[in-house]
């Protein structure tokens, strides 16, 4: 038997899916789960609700071997009291129906972000280090911690992992930028739009940003429960940048001209043009030709209207062992949109 049996949680997401990819790599036995009946990865899937205890206690059975946890679910709420409700709710179920098997349970890993330090808030003490102080609560990802550090004093390890706007493959996830950018694109190049940068020119020209590459932070969940490693470590691709440097390098991928900083809502913008998308996924032969399944423009008007510095400090993880961070954000954006295209989400 394989003594080293993850259930991921959140399969489905942009983190879950480069996590799955690297613990296969890494030879482990993998089981995911979520609230869909299906999976877009070959392991063994379990379609269990994690807001019924009920629910997930019919699994037992299948929980008998974990080892570890990987946990990236999430259930946003407007509200942020309701939004850590429910999330601790569902964390700390999935963590007791686990146990009341029997199992052998080890290592909890679980995914938190810039949230936890403040970013959707606008500002906060930059480079962000995992020490900091909390922000005034609540927030989901405190309640999370709380409950790692509550069980890890009855002997079951945990890490929290924090990357910041991962950048991967996914459908259907709120906040994926990457795929983003590729809409937006594309759509610039098929109505002949320079690629002007959606936010103002404080975000575009000031502002320091970091984001995380999903195999990188796939890579990270492995190393962390290979290795044991306890507490909190950011995880970002190991560089800081300006859009406005970056920028000119997208617009040069699409073939269009570089734009100015023009703030719109992406959100309201992309809604009105979703036949238009229709029509250059029909005539592209597209894997999707619905726009909202492949990105949301609510998270691109967060993201490039922040006017402060919004980045990490990774020092902790690369002296405790972690060395996969030195990757150049550009080249990773770079890349998504080479396997969109490969992948035949844009054309």
């Amino acid at each position: 038997m394989n003594d080293k049996h993850v259930l991921l949680v959140g399969a489905a997401g942009v983190v879950g899916f480069a996590t799955h990819d690297s613990f296969q790599n890494a030879g482990w036995q993998i089981t995911t789960l979520g609230r869909s009946p299906h999976s877009p990865h070959p392991s063994p899937h379990i379609s269990a609700d994690l807001t019924s205890s009920e629910n997930l206690n019919q699994h037992r059975e299948a929980f008998e071997t974990v080892t570890h946890i990987f946990y990236a679910a999430l259930r946003q709420d407007p509200n942020p009291g309701v939004e850590a409700d429910i999330n601790a709710l569902m964390f700390e179920n999935l963590i007791g129906a686990v146990r009341s098997s029997g199992n052998s349970l080890r290592h909890i890993i679980f995914i938190q972000g810039g949230k936890v330090y403040g970013a959707h808030l606008g500002v906060y003490r930059t480079p962000a280090r995992e020490e900091d102080s909390r922000h005034f609560p609540p927030n989901l990802y405190f309640r999370h911690e709380d409950y790692a550090r509550k069980i890890g004093d009855e002997g079951i390890g945990w890490t929290a992992l924090r990357p910041d706007i991962v950048i991967g493959h996914s459908f259907g996830s709120p906040m994926n930028l990457g795929n983003l950018i590729g809409v937006y694109g594309t759509i610039c190049r098929e109505t002949a739009t320079a690629l002007h940068f959606p936010g103002p020119d404080d975000a575009y020209r000031n502002t320091l940003v970091n984001i995380t590459d999903s195999r990188i932070l796939g890579e990270s969940a492995v190393w962390a429960a290979e290795n044991a490693r306890f507490g909190a470590f950011n995880i970002t691709n190991g560089d800081v940048f300006r859009w406005c440097h970056v920028w000119p390098k997208l617009a040069d991928w699409f073939g269009v001209p570089v734009g100015e900083a023009q703030p719109v809502s992406l959100s309201e913008r992309l809604s009105a043009i979703k036949p238009l998308w229709s029509s250059i996924a029909d005539k592209a032969q597209l894997q999707e030709r619905d726009i909202d399944k492949l990105a949301l423009g609510g998270f691109g008007d967060f993201i490039f209207h922040v006017k402060k510095d919004a980045i990490f400090d990774v020092t902790k993880a690369r002296q405790a062992g972690f060395d996969a961070m030195i990757k150049r954000s550009d080249e990773v954006l770079i890349e998504h949109l080479d396997a969109m295209r490969s992948s035949k989400l844009i054309p």
